[in-house]
C-alpha cells in the first residue's frame, strides 16, 4: 500500500511541478511581505497621555524635522533582488548617494519592526510565531534556503539580515534540485550538537514544498541535517484570491517523505509552532524533519508566547467528551484548531456523542498509537482532510490500514475529502460536527453545507473570556498601527491580548481589518478568525470612514450595546449624520450601538503645535486613536490610559428600521501584508522584472489592460497616431516660431467634431531626462512596476527612463507640498531649515519668486537641495504626473478624413538670471519628425458650430486662436459645395505682422473670394505706428453684427436660422475690451449699457456668446 500511495503523490506532485512554467503568475497574484506595524515609540505615547503645554520660546528652532537615514532592511533588495536573482551594484554619484528602486518597506511591516525590536526567546514575549521560528533557524543553521519569500513573508526577515548563510531561491519545476545539491556535497552530518552549523534549514510555503518534494525524495533521510519548515499559506487562484491553508499539497508531499524515512511533524497554533521548531533544532537524533504549520492565520496572529520548548510530540491527541460513538480523524493544523473550539458550539445533548482525534506525525505512528489515542466507544472513524483525489487522501489510507490490521475492531473508517485550500467556515463545522453526532451513515460535503445556510453558531466569546476590539481602514491610514500599539500597551500591562491583522489588496486601494483580542487570563484557545465574525465585536474603530463605508460592509462586525468608534479628519458629530445612511443608522439603533467620532489627526498635531516634541502627526494619531478608544470602552480604560476624550454622536432618534438595501462587499482576506504597489498616498513602485512585463502582455485579461489601451495609466480612451506633416508658418528670422501640424489617424478610430481639443500627451526632453536619471543614481533601463497616479487601480510596468520621461512632470513647476516633502529627505540640517521656511507662510515670497519668476522645475529645486535621498517611490508619490497639453483642432473631419490638424506657438522665455525654459509639450511636438507616433485623445470643448446651416458665425481669432474658425469654415466650405445654403460668416483675425503672421492667409482669401467668408477683418497689431486691434475692426461693424446676434432688435420677427453666434478664441486679456465694443454697438440702438450687458450675459446662457480663452 505504501509503495502505491507513493507512487501515486509522486506523480500528482510531478504533474503539479509542469503547472509551474507559470508559476511566477501565481507568486504575483499573492501578497509580498508579512505585516505588521512597528512599537510606536513611548515618548509619543507619553506625549499623548501628557497635558498639553505652552510653546516656548526656541520651539522653531528645535522643532526642525530631519528625516532618519534609510534602515537597513529597507534596502533589502539591492543585495537579494526580485525572486531571488542578484542585482548588480551601482556605480556612486557624487551630487547625490544612488538609490535603487525597491520594495519601499517603510515603518508599517514585521520585518523592519521586529528587526529593530527582537523578542527575547528567554521570556513571554508578545510576537509572531513566523519571526521566532525564523529567528529559530538563523540560531541553528549553517545554511538556509527560502523559497519565495515574498508572497508570504516566510523568510522575508532571515533574508533581511544580510547573512551569507541565507540563500534566497524560486519555487519552479524541479526545485528542491539546489537543496539536495547542497546536502549531497556538505550538508550531511550526524553530528548531535544542537547548534551545529551543518543544520540546512528550508524556508518555504504548500506549493513550493509539492514542487520541491520529488527532489527531496532522493535525499537520505538518515543521519541528514535537514530541517524542512512548511507553511500552509497559499492563494485561491481560481476564486476570490482569498488567502488560506493549502493542506492538500503539504500533506501529499510529506506523505510521501515519510514513506522514505522523513520525520514529519504538524503544529496547530501559535506556541506549538515554535515548540515543534525547537524541536526540531534540538533532536539528539538527526533525521531529514518537516514542520507544517498554520501560515494563514496562527502563524499571522500576534501574541504572548512562552518561551520555545523541546517536548517530544505526541503523535495523536484526543479532545471531546470520554464516551463519543464518533470520532473525526484529522491532519493536526488549521482544521483540527477549529474542529475543537466549535464543539463548544453544539448543543449538550449532542456535544457527548463525538469527539476530535489530532493527527500530529504522519508515518512515524502505527495501529496502536491511534488506538491508544481514540476512546474505545468510538465506532465511527470520519476522516476529515483535504486532498487533490475526491474520494480519499494520504491519512485515511493510514487510518483504514489501521482499522483493517485488527488494532480497531469494529471500528468503521469513513472519508470526507475537501478540496485543496477549502476552509468551511464556522457554520459549516457545526453543521460537520451535529451530523457526525447524529447520524452513522457517511457524511457528504453537500449535506454539510445545505444544513450550514441554516445554522446559527453561538457567540463562543465567553469561552475565551475576553473583549474583542476591531479596527478597520485603508493599508496607508492608522489603523494597523493603533491596533499594534493597543496590544502592546496591553502586553506591557500584563494582560493576555491576541491581534490578527487582515488585508483586503483590492479593496478601497487596499484595506484591512484588525482584530485585538484582549482577556485578564487565557481562556480556551479558539482561533481568531472563529471569533472575530460579524456581529461579535464590543468595539469597531473605522477610519477613513468615507472611503470605507459606502462600499463595504464593516459596521455588521459590532455586537449588541457595541460600541462604534469613527476616526475621520474634520468630522464632527453633525457631519456623522449626514454621512451615514438610513441603513447604517437603522443597523446601529437595532444594535443599541453608541457612537463616537474623532480626528486622530487633527488632535496629534495639535499636541505637537503645543509641546516641543519632535515628530509627525501621523506618528502620534496612532496613541491619539487608541487613547480615545480606551475611554469610551470602560473596561478597556482600566488597563490602557486614555486622557482624550472622542465626542459622543447623537443616536436617540435613528430608526431600527430601514427600506434601504445598501449594495456592499464583504472585506476579504486575501493578503497577509498591505501590498506596497497599491497602498500609500498616491502609489509606490516597485521593482520589476523583465517577466512581469511579458506577463502583462500575454495575459492582459489578468492584469486588466484592454487590447487598446496605449496609455492604461491614463484615464481617457487614448490613440496612437502617425506625423504626416509638421510645417514652419512663420519665416525662419522670425523670433515666434508658430507651426502647423498634421496627424495620421488611419486605422485607429479616432472621430473629432468640429470644435473639440486634441490632447497631446508629451514627452521630457530625452536628454534632460538621461542627465537627471545619471545625477539620480538611478539605472536607467531598469523595470518598475508604476501604480497609476491618475487611476487608482490601474499600472504598467515601464524602465526607469521611461517612467521620468514619459509619466512624471519633473521639468514641470513644483507646488509648496512638494518643498516640504523634500524638507523631510534632506540630510542637511541647512538644507531643510530652508525647505521648512520656503514650505511655511512665512516663506511665501521667495516661494512666489521662485516660482514665478526664476520658474524653477522639480528637477531645478532637488539640483538646489542634493542631501535629498530620492528614490523612484518618492518621486512617484510627490511630483506630479504629465497631464496632457490641449490644442484646439484647426480641421473639420467630414472635409480631411483620417487625419486631423493643430495650429502650435512654442512657448519659452528666459528667467532673471537668463537660464532658457521651454514649453514642455510645445517643444516635444516641434520637434517631431514625420512618420513619428504620438499618443493623443480627445476633449470635449464648448466652440461648437451653431444647430442651424443657415445661422450667422461672428468669429474671433487671435494667433493660434484661429485653429478652430479653420475647422469652422472648413465645415461650411463642405457643406456649401453640396449645395446646402449656409449663413453669413464675419471672421476676425488678430496677430502682430501681417507678413509674419496671417495664418492661413491664403486660404482666407480664397473663402473671401468664393463668398464663403462674408467678411473678414484683419487686426495686425505692429505693422503701423498706431496699435490696431480685433476689437477696433468688430466696432467698425458693430451695428451689423449686433443685427446678427439680437435680429430682433428692430422689432420684427426672426426664425431660429437667423440668431447667430459670437465665438473667440485666444487670450484671455482682450476680452473686456471685446465685450466693451459689442456693448458700444448696441449703443447705436439705443440700448443703455445695463440693458446691453443683460443682453450678452443671456446670450451666453443660450450658448451664442462663447469665449474658448487661455
Amino acid at each position: 500500500m505504501a509503495t502505491t500511495k507513493s507512487s501515486a503523490l509522486n506523480a500528482a506532485a510531478l504533474f503539479t511541478g509542469g503547472a509551474f512554467v507559470g508559476a511566477a503568475l501565481y507568486t504575483v497574484a499573492r501578497s509580498l511581505v508579512q505585516a505588521s506595524i512597528a512599537k510606536t515609540p513611548k515618548s509619543q505615547v507619553k506625549l499623548v497621555e501628557a497635558p498639553p503645554k505652552a510653546p516656548g520660546p526656541d520651539q522653531d528652532e528645535q522643532g526642525l524635522y530631519v528625516a532618519p537615514v534609510e534602515s537597513d532592511a529597507a534596502s533589502m533588495y539591492d543585495v537579494c533582488g526580485v525572486m531571488g536573482q542578484p542585482y548588480e551594484p551601482r556605480s556612486a554619484i557624487p551630487a547625490v548617494q544612488p538609490q535603487d528602486t525597491h520594495v519601499d518597506l517603510g515603518t508599517d511591516t514585521t520585518l523592519v519592526s521586529d528587526v529593530q525590536d527582537l523578542p527575547n526567546l528567554n521570556k513571554n514575549m508578545l510576537t509572531l510565531s513566523l519571526l521566532v521560528m525564523e529567528m529559530l533557524a538563523l540560531e541553528y543553521s549553517g545554511t538556509i534556503f527560502t523559497y519565495e519569500s515574498s508572497s508570504t513573508g516566510f523568510g522575508a526577515f532571515c533574508e533581511s539580515q544580510h547573512d551569507k548563510r541565507v540563500i534566497p531561491m524560486q519555487t519552479r519545476a524541479g526545485a528542491g534540485q539546489a537543496v539536495v545539491g547542497f546536502v549531497a556535497g556538505q550538508g550531511s552530518s550526524g553530528s548531535a550538537v544542537p547548534n551545529s552549523s551543518s543544520t540546512v534549514t528550508v524556508l518555504t510555503n504548500a506549493a513550493g514544498f509539492l514542487a520541491m518534494g520529488p527532489s527531496l525524495a532522493t535525499i537520505p533521510a538518515d543521519n541528514t541535517d535537514l530541517v524542512v519548515h512548511v507553511s500552509g499559506i497559499n492563494q485561491g487562484m481560481h476564486d476570490d484570491l482569498r488567502v488560506a491553508n493549502d493542506y492538500a499539497s503539504a500533506l501529499s508531499t510529506a506523505a510521501m517523505l515519510s514513506d522514505v524515512g522523513y520525520e514529519v511533524v504538524l503544529s496547530a497554533s501559535r506556541q506549538e509552532a515554535i515548540d515543534v521548531a525547537h524541536y526540531a533544532y534540538t533532536r539528539q537524533t538527526k533525521r531529514a524533519f518537516v514542520h507544517i504549520f498554520d501560515g494563514a492565520y496562527a502563524a499571522c496572529e500576534r501574541s504572548v508566547l512562552s518561551p520555545p520548548s523541546s517536548k517530544v510530540p505526541e503523535p495523536c491527541t484526543y479532545t471531546g467528551p470520554s464516551a463519543p460513538a464518533t470520532a473525526l480523524v484529522m491532519p493536526h493544523g488549521a482544521m483540527s484548531h477549529r474542529a475543537r473550539a466549535l464543539l463548544l458550539s453544539l448543543p449538550p445533548h449532542l456535544r457527548g456523542k463525538v469527539g476530535i482525534v489530532s493527527v500530529r506525525r504522519l508515518g512515524s505512528w502505527d495501529a496502536a498509537v491511534l488506538r491508544r489515542a481514540v476512546p474505545t466507544s468510538v465506532q465511527t472513524l470520519r476522516v476529515v482532510e483535504e486532498a487533490f483525489s475526491s474520494t480519499d487522501g494520504a491519512l485515511y489510507a493510514d487510518v483504514l490500514e489501521s482499522v483493517l490490521s485488527g488494532a480497531l475492531r469494529g471500528v468503521r473508517a469513513q472519508s470526507l475529502v475537501l478540496a485543496p485550500g477549502q476552509a468551511l467556515c464556522p457554520e459549516a463545522w457545526h453543521a460537520l460536527l451535529s451530523l457526525a453526532a447524529e447520524q452513522a451513515a457517511p457524511l457528504s460535503l453537500k449535506d454539510v453545507l445545505a444544513r450550514a445556510a441554516a445554522v446559527q453558531v453561538p457567540d463562543l466569546m465567553p469561552f475565551s473570556n475576553s473583549h474583542l476590539v476591531t479596527f478597520v481602514g485603508t493599508d496607508a491610514g492608522v489603523s494597523v498601527p493603533t491596533a499594534e500599539l493597543l496590544a502592546r500597551s496591553l502586553f506591557d500591562a500584563s494582560k493576555y491580548v491576541r491581534m490578527l491583522s487582515r488585508y483586503d489588496n483590492y479593496a478601497a486601494g487596499g484595506a484591512v481589518r484588525s482584530d485585538v483580542l484582549m482577556s485578564e487570563r487565557p481562556g480556551v484557545d479558539v482561533p481568531m478568525d472563529v471569533l472575530a465574525r460579524d456581529g461579535t465585536s464590543h468595539v469597531v474603530v473605522v477610519s477613513e470612514p468615507a472611503s470605507l463605508l459606502p462600499g463595504y460592509r464593516v459596521l455588521e462586525a459590532l455586537r449588541q450595546d457595541g460600541t462604534l468608534v469613527l476616526n475621520a479628519a474634520n468630522w464632527t458629530p453633525e457631519d456623522v449624520q449626514g454621512a451615514l445612511c438610513a441603513a447604517d443608522k437603522a443597523l446601529l439603533a437595532s444594535k443599541r450601538a453608541k457612537v463616537v467620532v474623532i480626528d486622530a489627526q487633527g488632535v496629534a498635531q495639535t499636541l505637537l503645535s503645543d509641546s516641543k516634541a519632535r515628530g509627525t502627526a501621523a506618528d502620534v494619531a496612532p496613541a491619539v486613536l487608541m487613547s480615545s478608544v480606551a475611554a469610551a470602552v470602560p473596561h478597556l480604560g482600566q488597563w490602557v490610559p486614555h486622557t482624550h476624550q472622542a465626542q459622543p454622536v447623537r443616536t436617540d432618534g435613528w430608526s431600527t428600521t430601514s427600506d434601504e438595501v445598501p449594495e456592499r462587499q464583504t472585506l476579504s482576506y486575501n493578503g497577509v501584508r498591505a501590498n506596497t504597489a497599491l497602498a500609500a498616498d498616491g502609489g509606490q513602485v516597485v521593482r520589476a522584472s523583465w517577466a512581469l512585463a511579458a506577463w502583462q502582455l500575454m495575459f492582459r485579461e489578468a492584469y486588466g489592460l484592454e487590447e487598446a489601451a496605449l496609455r492604461p495609466d491614463l484615464p481617457e480612451k487614448t490613440y496612437n497616431v502617425r506625423v504626416a506633416v509638421n510645417k514652419r508658418l512663420t519665416p525662419l528670422d522670425y523670433d515666434r516660431y508658430l507651426f502647423h501640424m498634421e496627424l495620421d489617424t488611419t486605422g485607429t478610430g479616432l472621430r473629432y467634431e468640429v470644435g473639440e481639443a486634441l490632447g497631446v500627451h508629451g514627452w521630457n526632453d530625452e536628454h534632460e531626462v538621461s542627465d537627471f536619471v545619471r545625477w539620480c543614481g538611478f539605472h536607467p533601463d531598469e523595470l518598475v512596476y508604476v501604480p497609476s497616479v491618475t487611476r487608482p487601480g490601474s499600472f504598467e510596468t515601464r524602465t526607469v527612463f521611461q517612467t521620468l520621461q514619459q509619466n512624471l512632470d519633473i521639468f514641470g513647476k513644483p507646488p509648496k507640498s512638494f518643498f516640504e516633502a523634500l524638507g523631510k529627505i534632506v540630510e542637511s540640517q541647512d538644507e531643510a531649515r530652508w525647505l521648512r521656511f520656503i514650505s511655511s507662510g512665512e516663506g511665501n515670497s521667495t516661494f512666489k519668486k521662485l516660482s514665478d519668476l526664476e520658474t524653477v522645475t522639480y528637477v531645478d529645486v532637488m539640483h538646489m537641495f542634493p542631501t535629498a535621498r530620492v528614490t523612484m517611490d518618492w518621486l512617484v508619490k510627490n511630483v506630479e504626473p504629465i497631464k496632457p497639453r490641449h490644442y484646439s483642432i484647426a480641421s473639420a473631419q467630414a472635409a480631411v478624413g483620417d487625419s486631423v490638424h493643430l495650429l502650435i506657438v512654442t512657448v519659452d522665455w528666459k528667467t532673471p538670471h537668463g537660464s532658457p525654459r521651454f514649453g514642455q509639450c510645445t517643444r516635444y511636438l516641434s520637434a517631431l519628425k514625420p512618420g513619428s507616433m504620438v499618443t493623443v485623445s480627445l476633449k470635449p470643448s464648448v466652440m461648437k458650430l451653431p444647430p442651424l446651416d443657415s445661422q450667422p458665425i461672428i468669429m474671433a481669432g487671435l494667433g493660434t486662436g484661429a485653429a478652430p474658425f479653420r475647422a469652422f469654415l472648413q465645415a461650411r466650405a463642405l457643406k456649401k459645395s453640396q449645395g446646402i445654403e449656409v449663413g453669413p460668416m464675419y471672421y476676425y483675425f488678430g496677430s502682430r505682422h501681417r507678413s509674419m503672421e496671417y495664418l492661413y492667409g491664403e486660404e482666407l482669401e480664397a473663402y473671401l473670394h468664393d463668398g464663403l467668408l462674408t467678411h473678414l477683418g484683419l487686426a495686425f497689431s505692429r505693422d503701423q505706428k498706431k496699435k490696431v486691434y480685433i476689437q477696433h475692426k468688430i466696432i467698425e461693424d458693430g451695428r451689423q453684427l449686433v443685427k446678427f446676434l439680437v435680429p430682433d432688435i428692430d422689432g420684427q420677427e426672426v426664425k431660429d436660422g437667423d440668431k447667430g453666434i459670437f465665438t473667440l478664441c485666444g487670450p484671455v486679456w482682450p476680452v473686456p475690451d471685446i465685450q466693451e465694443a459689442l456693448v458700444q454697438a448696441f449703443s447705436e440702438y439705443g440700448w443703455g449699457r445695463e440693458k446691453a450687458e443683460n443682453k450678452i450675459a443671456e446670450l451666453k446662457d443660450d450658448e451664442r456668446y462663447v469665449l474658448e480663452v487661455y
